[in-house]
Parts: structure tokens; sequence; C-alpha cells
């Protein structure tokens, strides 16, 4: 064998074990603390810089209830492009979140809304009442945690349970097993479920596991949203265009109350 082919078979091995590093987490933890599998999932969140897919939304209310086709994109901290679909391909919706402004194109009726993440801390995207600032924790899998007060840690049959609480919220939070990654969580406070987080079905993904299924649900209301994804690409580069939505000479600009 040549150099050349030496050098290449020895590349090929060292790209093989930093994929495999990325991922064997469980070898690398096989007794994980309650503080080591909150730092894992914060690692993991900061370990996607770049994401995209398609997926197919499903909004169930007892106002409304559809199904949408959609394309994903999200880069950096805080950039998030979600275009959606209805039937036939019909143009529904696209929605960029930045790091402190928003734009809401409604396609089918030809209107925007743009202003500061804050102006708008409620909307309703697809008939789904959701906040701007949620929508990407929602695509992405996210929940950031600042400071934790444990009640309880426990090792289940097929993973890990937490209770805990800080000054915002009481969590009840479930970790995968075979990932260490939270399968399950819920948002409480006194004593209810404001909300519920669910991710599914985790495959691996240029090295990196993501789930392949969302679901979000607020039980009170009997709101539910969930979210396939297929093709995922994760810290694939993601081009500027992506995140540039072009609205209508036409389109009627929608003035949000006080952001005169």
């Amino acid at each position: 064998m040549n150099k050349f082919l030496i050098l290449v078979a020895l590349s090929l091995l060292l790209l093989q074990g930093c994929k495999t590093q990325r991922v064997l987490i469980k070898n690398e933890y096989p007794n994980p603390t309650y503080r080591q599998l909150l730092e894992l999932h914060e690692r993991w969140q900061k370990s996607i810089k770049t994401f995209s897919a398609r997926g197919r939304i499903t909004v169930d209310t007892p106002q409304f209830s559809g199904n949408f086709e959609a394309n994903i994109y999200a880069r950096g901290k805080d950039s998030l492009l979600v275009s959606v679909s209805g039937f036939m391909g019909t143009n529904v919706a696209k929605v960029f979140v930045g790091q402190d402004r928003f734009i809401f194109y409604n396609q089918y009726d030809n209107q925007f809304i743009t202003g500061r993440k804050d102006d708008l801390e409620q909307t309703k995207f697809l008939q789904f009442p959701i906040s701007i600032s949620m929508l990407r924790e929602v695509f992405l899998a996210q929940d950031h945690f600042t400071i934790l007060k444990k009640e309880k840690f426990e090792k289940q049959k097929d993973g890990y349970f937490v209770q805990a609480q800080n000054g915002s919220y009481d969590y009840q939070i479930w970790f995968d097993d075979a990932t260490l990654l939270i399968k399950k969580i819920n948002y409480m406070k006194d004593g209810e479920i404001l909300f519920s987080k669910e991710y599914k079905q985790f495959g691996l993904y240029d090295g990196f596991y993501f789930p392949r299924v969302i679901n979000f649900v607020r039980p009170f209301e009997k709101q539910g949203m969930g979210i396939i994804f297929k093709e995922i690409k994760i810290n694939e580069p993601v081009p500027d265009a992506v995140f540039k939505i072009r609205v209508s000479d036409n389109a009627k600009q929608v003035i949000l109350p006080g952001s005169q």
C-alpha cells in the first residue's frame, strides 16, 4: 500500500473515530448523575450549529385541526425560518425569528407582521397559539435551564427521571436510557401541567442525535402540535438566502398595538 492510500485510510479512521466519539455518550457515562444529565443535554443543544429538514406539522385544537408540510432551517443561536405549505403545495405562511426581531408572512391572506419578539408574546402559528420566542425551542427540541433545584432523581427501567424546580417552573423530566437526552418534559406551575414536550425516535444525523418526532401539548386547553421530520441535516452549511422572506408588493402590514 503506498503512502497516499495509507494516509487516506488513517484519515477515514480518524473521521470515524470523531463521529463515534460524539455519539457514544452512554459508554462515557454508564451511571450518570443528575448534574451530568443536565450538562450533557446542554452540550448536545450547543453542538447543533445549523439544522435543516422537511417536516409534517399536525395541529389539533378544539377550534381547528389541520396538516401542513414545512421546510425548517436554523442557524446559530437565534435564526429560524419555517416555510409552510398546504394542500397541493399551496403557500400558507413563512415565519423568520432572529435574535431580536421577527417577521410573520401570512401568504394565504397576503398579510405580514414584523417587529421585536417582545412585541408579540402570543400569536397563532397555523391557528395554534404559541409565542414567537418559543417557536425555535419547539422545532429544535430545545429546553434550557439556568438553575434547577433537584427534588427527586431516580433510575427507571428505560431511563432516568428528574423532578426539579426554579423560580419560573416546576419540572418533570424523563431522560432516554440510550442517548441520555430528554425524551419528555412537563413544565408545571402550582401542580398543574402548563405544557408538555415529547421527543421520540431519536436517530443519528451526521453524527448527532435528533428526534424524528416532536409533540407539544397543552393538556388543560386540549391543544396539541406534532412535527414529524424527514431529510434531517445537522451542521451542514445553510445559505443566507434561505432566511430572507420576500413579501408581495401588495401585501398588507398588520400593525401591532403599541408599536407605532
